[in-house]
């Protein structure tokens, strides 16, 4: 069984076909919005993050929403095989027996986020910039969705999903994309500058609400509020607008490297029940996206990937040992990727072409 696929844009197979694909060549990598679903990418992550990305000479930047902001930030570590492994660690202690309201999760949370990223170790990744710069994706409401009111919150929310519809442009009216960023810039600043975007440096104090905010799912997690160093207002998961982002990355003469849990990107949270809304072409020129292949996905408890909803769904000792088969298994990711870098012939024999 082939347990990854490989799928590039035209630029990122001809880079890869020229210079060979090594950590040389990557500039920027991106993690997606997506819960619990990180988990079959999590043995990937500790190879990827945390063995072969290190060797790189370069800076390359992380950009990441919701739960690909946890494992950008880990990645931003300079320590990050370690904080894989602390993410997973963390990530399932959360129990749902200890409740479901808003305020129970959110409170669990934020005890996860704060064991992942101690005082010391949000230090770390903010003074890592030169290195991986960090890029924290999230939403600011504005209107209705920026209510402290649910049920107000929630109409805006509704109003938001129906503007959507009819462009994604019109999901400006309810939010503002905001950008927390360690480096200097936001990468590739100029070609997402959508949604009035609102660049923000992070300081070392913010670390934890940020990430809290890139993965504050309305009607799930109270929203995050007076992040230190940022505009006031109700912060909310950055996947409302970036859910697996559509943006023409600028990747110089590397590549963007792209570990993500589906071979099809889909543009924003929103956008996830609109088949015609997938990302194509030009915005996958320069991007080499790395997935579990749909014969992997069905050799796992119940013939898929972790999803929100598992949480409450099932007990939590029998959810976690599902989980925790879902993890072990997803090491072949990391052992499949480490053997087609080593071996060019087999890697271009691999690569899919990016939808067009």
């Amino acid at each position: 069984m082939q347990a990854l696929r490989l799928i590039a844009g035209k630029a990122a197979r001809r880079r890869i076909e020229e210079k060979g694909l090594t950590p040389d060549l990557v500039r920027l990598v991106l993690g997606a919005s997506g819960g619990p679903k990180w988990l079959v990418l999590k043995g990937l992550d500790q190879y990827l993050l945390g063995d072969w990305l290190p060797k790189a000479p370069q800076p390359i930047d992380l950009i990441g929403s919701s739960i690909g902001a946890f494992r950008m930030s880990v990645a931003a570590h300079p320590e990050p095989a370690k904080m894989v492994q602390r993410l997973e660690d963390t990530y399932l202690s959360y129990r749902a027996d200890k409740g479901v309201t808003a305020e129970a999760v959110t409170k669990q949370s934020y005890d996860i986020v704060n064991a992942l990223f101690p005082p010391e170790d949000a230090a770390k990744v903010v003074a890592n910039a030169d290195r991986r710069p960090l890029n924290i994706v999230a939403v600011r409401g504005k209107g209705p969705a920026a209510s402290n009111h649910a049920l107000i919150e929630g109409l805006g929310v509704l109003l938001a999903a129906g503007a959507n519809l009819m462009s994604r442009k019109a999901l400006g009216l309810f939010y503002e994309r905001v950008v927390f960023h360690t480096g200097h810039a936001v990468p590739s600043s100029h070609r997402w500058q959508g949604f009035g975007r609102v660049d923000i440096p992070l300081k070392p104090e913010a670390l934890v609400d940020a990430i809290m905010a890139s993965g504050s799912i309305p009607y799930v997690i109270d929203p995050v509020t007076d992040i230190a160093g940022a505009p006031r207002g109700n912060y909310r998961d950055g996947g409302v607008t970036d859910y697996h982002f559509d943006v023409m990355w600028d990747a110089g003469d590397g590549i963007v490297l792209y570990p993500h849990f589906y071979p099809y990107l889909v543009p924003g949270w929103f956008d996830k029940s609109l088949k015609g809304r997938r990302v194509r072409g030009e915005a996958l020129d320069n991007v080499l996206i790395l997935a579990p292949s749909d014969e992997f996905v069905a050799s796992l408890p119940f013939g898929r990937i972790p999803e929100r909803k598992d949480f409450g769904a099932r007990p939590d000792a029998d959810r976690l040992k599902d989980w925790r088969k879902v993890v072990a298994e997803s090491g072949r990711l990391g052992e499949e990727f480490a053997t087609f870098a080593a071996s060019p012939g087999k890697l271009m024999d691999r690569l899919e072409m990016a939808p067009q």
